[in-house]
């Protein structure tokens, strides 16, 4: 059976990553008329002219697993999706350094995701200091994922995600820090505050089963890394991308 005519497949591709006939066609060789013949066949319904038209309209971009596995790893921190449009999503991040804050810029647009305007600095009065804030355009094939870590505009960790390298790495850089005790050898902490206690312990037994020893911090719903495996991790997710955040991989043994 051809995957176009898989209803499974056919409804994923188009309504959910919102691909159009000529698109789906292209990808399975075949040609409009026959793609919309099967969604006839398979019952999936046909988008109404008005969404047709904005969608065509919309801008689009071409997501690879590696830009997917970044993006996940940013979502796990500070990096948020936000949607003006039942159509598309945007994504955003704030940072203290600007430094960061480009190199969000250069690596979304190494993705196919242009940034919206300029780099915004905005000041906090109350608290005397200063951020970065970036905003990407809107794109039809970041709902799809705003979806999965939104649900009922709620953020929360999907259970479909993996902890590649790359995703542990910006998730460490987003939120997380390398501590330097007064005794004993540095360990890593993830803040996950604002994640349920279930999304947490998934998340631990996750780290768990990729061989670092964690544990979800009671007190306040965080994870730590064991001094034992902090090396092996940063060993794990390589290097860091941005100077700015270099003193979260420097692992110093006292």
């Amino acid at each position: 059976m051809a995957l176009y005519q898989n209803k499974e497949w056919l409804e994923k591709k188009y309504l959910e990553e919102k691909l159009s006939q000529k698109t789906i066609g292209k990808l399975c060789g075949r040609s409009q008329s026959n793609i919309r013949k099967w969604l006839h066949k398979l019952c999936i319904p046909s988008r109404s002219n008005s969404e047709a038209n904005h969608l065509r309209q919309s801008n689009h971009c071409n997501l690879s697993l590696k830009s997917i596995n970044w993006l996940n790893g940013e979502l796990l921190g500070d990096g948020h999706l936000r949607s003006l449009s039942k159509y598309s999503a945007k994504f955003t991040y704030s940072s203290k350094y600007k430094e960061y804050i480009q190199y969000i810029s250069k690596t979304l647009k190494s993705f196919g995701i242009t940034q919206s305007g300029k780099i915004y600095k905005r000041y906090y009065k109350n608290m005397d200091c200063y951020d970065y804030q970036y905003s990407s355009l809107s794109y039809v094939e970041l709902l799809p994922i705003r979806k999965q870590w939104y649900p009922d505009n709620i953020k929360i960790v999907p259970k479909d995600i993996q902890l590649t390298p790359l995703t542990i790495r910006q998730w460490l850089i987003g939120d997380g820090s390398l501590v330097h005790g007064e005794k004993g050898n540095p360990h890593i902490e993830l803040y996950t505050y604002n994640f349920s206690n279930f999304d947490v312990n998934w998340l631990v037994k996750k780290l768990i089963k990729l061989g670092f020893k964690s544990t979800r911090r009671e007190s306040n719903n965080t994870i730590g890394i064991s001094t034992f495996s902090t090396k092996h991790l940063l060993n794990y997710i390589g290097k860091c991308p941005a100077s700015c955040y270099q003193y979260k991989f420097n692992y110093e043994m006292s």
